[in-house]
Order: structure tokens, then C-alpha cells, then sequence
């Protein structure tokens, strides 16, 4: 029963490191990498099943590598995490 107790303890631990670590993207949102026609560079775009930006359900991150394309695949990796640790704790 201990070695459960710390278990459950060290994920609880994982889980607030985690959500201080930065801000962490809601449920519903990926990253879509895609090439406009004729050109050699490839551009991301964040997808959402319901409508969250306006009127619009896509919105553009500029060039794959860009800062904000960055910072949106480690929030959606953050987000992946606690739903994982979430279903260690079940």
C-alpha cells in the first residue's frame, strides 16, 4: 500500500511540474504541417475541432521551426503528458 501511496505521490509530483513549466494546450488542437503550391518551405497550422480563433477553426504558426510553432508542440506535448499521467493514476 506504501509503495502505492508514493506512487501516486511521484505522479502527483510529475503533474505540477508539468503545469509550471508553461502554459499547456486545451483538448482538440494539432499541429497540421503543410507546403503552399510552389514553394520549397513547409508552414504549420494549428487545427481545432470547434471553432476557437474568431470564426475560424485553423490558425497559422508561420514556418515550421518558428518560435511560436515551437512553443505550440510543447504545450500539446504538456497537455499529452498529464492526459498520460492521468491514465497511470486510473
Amino acid at each position: 500500500m506504501d509503495a502505492l501511496h508514493q506512487a501516486l505521490d511521484d505522479l502527483r509530483a510529475h503533474r505540477d511540474r508539468i503545469e509550471a513549466s508553461g502554459p499547456i494546450a486545451p483538448a482538440g488542437i494539432w499541429i497540421e504541417v503543410y507546403r503552399p503550391g510552389g514553394r520549397d518551405v513547409d508552414y504549420a497550422r494549428l487545427k481545432a475541432e470547434k471553432v476557437l480563433w474568431g470564426k475560424s477553426r485553423m490558425k497559422g504558426l508561420k514556418r515550421v521551426g518558428s518560435a511560436e510553432h515551437r512553443d505550440w508542440q510543447n504545450r500539446i506535448k504538456r497537455r499529452d503528458a498529464l492526459l498520460e499521467i492521468e491514465r497511470r493514476s486510473l
